[in-house]
C-alpha cells in the first residue's frame, strides 16, 4: 500500500513539474476595491518579457508603474531542488467610479510566440465600503498570521555563517548563507540579504546544481540544506562593524487535516513563513603602524612578486614593455599598484592592469599584471632600478617587503635621430643635439679684398641689445617654469590631487563601454573603482584607510554640500548592492551612470584646493 502511494504521488509531483515548465502569464488584482481606495494590479511570468504591451487602464487613476521586479524561486519536489525565476510588472490604481470594470489582458512575446494573461473583474463599491475592505484585510492579516505560526521557528531557517569574526583591516572572510528546513519549499519571495556595511563583497559564483548540499546538521537537528550565497568580505576599516539583518519570506507546503473525509495524508495547502537572516557585529583589528613601510600599498594576504622585459637593447624611439605580475590570494582588486621610477629621458603611459581573479571558499586569488610602456628617446645608458611592492601577511602578522629585478638598458642611436652630419649625445642634464660642422677650414682668399665702410655700426645698437635681452628673458622664463614644475612634482599629494579627475573620467570611459555591452557587473564595479579611485587621491587617503564615513568627513571639510555627500554616499552603496538587487534593465544603468559624472563635476568644482 506504501509503494502504491509513494507511486501516486511521485507521479503527481513529476506531473507538477512538467506544467511549472511551460510559460505562464498571470494577471492578479483583489476582487472588490471602494472608490478612491488604493489597490496593486500585478502581472507575473516565469520568463523574462519582450515588448510588455499594458492593458488599457484608462477606468482608473495609475499612481505608479509598472514597476519591474525579478525573484528568483527556489522549489523543493521529491528530493531535488529546481530553480527558477519570477518577473513581476507592478501598477499601483486607484478606482474612480461604481460599477464592474474588466481590465484585459496583457501581451508579451517570448520566443517568437505572442502570451496573453487572463483578464481581470474588479467590482468598484461606494466610498463608504472603504473601511470594510480595510476590516476585511485586517482579518487575512491575522489569518496568515495565524497560519504561519503552524510552522514552527525550528522547522524553517535561514542562517548566515562566517569562517571568522575579528580579522585585520582587508583580511579575507568567507560567507555564506543557507536557507536550512525540514518541510517542502515551495518558493523564496522578497529575498533581501544582510547589508555589509564598511566591507566590500566579492560574490562567489555558485552553479544551481552545487547548491542542493542534501542533509546536514545544524544545531543538533537534521535539516535539507540549500545555498543561497557565498562572498568574500574585505573590512574597509578598523573598529567593530556591524552586519545588519537580512529578511525573506518563505512559502512552505502543509498537509492540514480537516474531517475524516479528507485525503488520508490532509489537503495541501501553502503558508507563508517571514524569516529573519541574522547579522552579526565584527572586531576589525587595525594593521600595526609598527614596521609598516612607506611603499606600503595596501595589499593583505599572501602574495609573489615577478617581473620581466621584452627587450634591453633598443634603439632611440622604439618602445620597451615591463610587466609587473603580483600573484597570490588577498585584495588583489583593492590595493595600489607599484610605483615603478624610470630615468626621466623615457617617455612613460600609464599602465594597463589585467586581473585574473577566481573567489572560491578558500578566498579571493589570482594574479594582477601591469604592463608598463616606454619609449627612450635619446642614446646612452639607463638604469631602471628594482622596485618594492610591501605588502601584509596575515600569516606571519608581519609587514613583508618584495622586490623587482632590475634592468640595464642600451639604447642605441635610431633612424630618425639627426641627419647625415649629427650626432646626438644624451645626459640626464640636456636632450639637445650637437651639431658638428662638416668644413670648419676655409681657405685663404688671395684675391683683393674690397673694404666698406658701415656708416650705422651694428654693435651698441639697440636692436643688438635686444638680441641679447629676448633670448635671455625667454630662458628666464622657462627656467622658473621648470623649476615650478619640478616643484609641483615633488608634490606627491599635489600630483594625486591634479591626476584625480583625470583617472576617474578613464574609469568611466571603461564603464561605458561595459554599459554598451550590458555586462552589468563590470559596469558597476567601474563605477565604484573611478569613484573609489578619485576620492583617494582628490582628498589624499591612502586606500588602506578609505571608508564612507571617513570620506564624509573629509568631504565635510571640504565643504561640500551635504546633499551632494549623501548622493555620492548613495552611489557607492548602490555600486556596492548591484549585483544583489534585480535587474533593473539597460535604462537604469544608464541614468546610474550619468549621476556618476554629473557628481565627479560637483565634486569638482565644490571641493576647495
Amino acid at each position: 500500500m506504501k509503494r502504491i502511494i509513494l507511486f501516486l504521488l511521485s507521479l503527481f509531483l513529476g506531473l507538477f513539474n512538467a506544467i511549472a515548465e511551460d510559460v505562464t502569464f498571470k494577471a492578479t488584482a483583489p476582487q472588490s476595491v471602494a472608490v478612491g481606495q488604493k489597490f496593486y494590479l500585478k502581472y507575473t511570468t516565469n520568463v523574462e518579457p519582450e515588448d510588455f504591451t499594458t492593458p488599457d487602464l484608462s477606468k482608473f487613476s495609475i499612481l505608479s508603474g509598472p514597476e519591474v521586479s525579478k525573484y528568483r524561486s527556489v522549489n523543493y519536489i521529491n528530493g531535488q531542488y529546481q530553480a527558477f525565476s519570477t518577473y513581476t510588472y507592478t501598477y499601483v490604481l486607484v478606482a474612480n467610479a461604481e460599477g464592474l470594470c474588466t481590465i484585459s489582458p496583457a501581451k508579451f512575446t517570448y520566443n517568437g510566440k505572442t502570451q496573453m494573461s487572463n483578464s481581470v473583474a474588479i467590482k468598484v463599491l461606494p466610498a463608504s465600503a472603504a473601511s470594510n475592505n480595510a476590516h476585511q484585510n485586517q482579518r487575512q492579516s491575522q489569518i496568515r498570521s495565524q497560519q504561519s505560526s503552524e510552522i514552527s521557528d525550528n522547522d524553517v531557517l535561514c542562517i548566515a555563517e562566517y569562517d571568522r569574526k575579528k580579522v585585520y583591516e582587508q583580511e579575507q572572510i568567507f560567507t555564506t548563507i543557507t536557507l536550512y528546513h525540514q518541510g517542502n519549499i515551495v518558493e523564496l519571495e522578497n529575498m533581501k540579504f544582510p547589508e555589509y556595511k564598511g566591507f566590500v563583497c566579492q560574490e562567489i559564483d555558485v552553479k544551481d546544481e552545487e547548491r542542493n548540499i542534501g542533509v546536514k546538521v545544524y544545531n543538533g537537528r537534521k535539516y535539507y540544506a540549500y545555498i543561497l550565497k557565498k562572498a568574500i568580505l574585505f573590512p574597509q576599516r578598523a573598529g567593530e562593524l556591524e552586519i545588519e539583518d537580512g529578511n525573506t519570506t518563505v512559502i512552505m507546503q502543509v498537509n492540514r487535516r480537516g474531517n475524516v473525509f479528507d485525503f488520508p495524508f490532509g489537503i495541501p495547502q501553502n503558508i507563508r513563513k517571514d524569516l529573519v537572516i541574522k547579522g552579526t557585529k565584527m572586531n576589525i583589528t587595525p594593521l600595526p603602524t609598527n614596521g609598516k613601510p612607506d611603499d606600503f600599498c595596501g595589499g593583505v594576504g599572501s602574495f609573489k612578486l615577478e617581473s620581466s622585459i621584452n627587450a634591453t637593447e633598443v634603439k632611440a624611439n622604439e618602445p620597451i614593455n615591463l610587466k609587473v605580475k603580483i600573484s597570490g590570494s588577498g585584495n588583489l582588486k583593492y590595493m595600489k599598484d607599484p610605483q615603478i621610477e624610470f630615468p626621466k629621458d623615457f617617455e612613460a603611459y600609464d599602465p594597463k592592469v589585467t586581473y585574473k581573479i577566481k573567489a572560491s571558499e578558500n578566498g579571493v586569488s589570482g594574479s594582477k599584471e601591469i604592463e608598463y610602456l616606454v619609449i627612450p628617446r635619446f642614446a646612452g645608458t639607463y638604469d631602471i632600478p628594482a622596485q618594492k611592492f610591501s605588502y601584509f601577511d596575515v600569516k606571519s602578522k608581519s609587514y613583508k617587503t618584495l622586490q623587482t629585478e632590475p634592468y640595464t638598458i642600451t639604447v642605441e642611436k635610431g633612424e630618425n635621430s639627426g641627419d647625415g652630419n649629427t650626432s646626438v649625445v644624451s645626459n640626464y642634464n640636456t636632450k639637445e643635439d650637437v651639431r658638428f660642422l662638416g668644413k670648419d677650414i676655409r681657405f685663404i682668399n688671395t684675391k683683393n679684398i674690397e673694404v666698406k665702410s658701415e656708416t650705422t655700426p651694428f654693435f651698441g645698437t639697440t636692436f643688438y641689445y635686444l638680441w641679447l635681452l629676448i633670448p635671455l628673458c625667454i630662458f628666464t622664463t622657462l627656467f622658473i617654469l621648470y623649476r615650478k614644475q619640478l616643484k609641483e612634482n615633488s608634490n606627491i599629494t599635489l600630483v594625486k590631487n591634479k591626476r584625480a579627475n583625470k583617472l576617474a573620467t578613464k574609469r568611466l570611459k571603461k564603464a561605458a563601454q561595459h554599459l554598451s555591452a550590458d555586462e552589468r557587473e563590470q559596469f558597476y564595479e567601474e563605477i565604484f573603482k573611478a569613484l573609489w579611485g578619485y576620492t583617494s587621491d582628490k582628498l589624499n587617503i591612502p586606500v588602506a584607510e578609505l571608508d564612507k564615513e571617513c570620506i564624509h568627513e573629509k568631504l565635510s571639510e571640504h565643504k561640500v554640500d551635504e546633499e551632494v555627500i549623501k548622493e555620492f554616499i548613495d552611489v557607492l552603496n548602490t555600486c556596492e548592492f548591484a549585483r544583489f538587487a534585480p535587474s533593473g534593465g539597460h535604462g537604469e544603468m544608464d541614468s546610474f551612470y550619468e549621476k556618476a559624472v554629473e557628481l565627479i563635476g560637483k565634486l569638482e568644482e565644490q571641493i576647495k584646493k
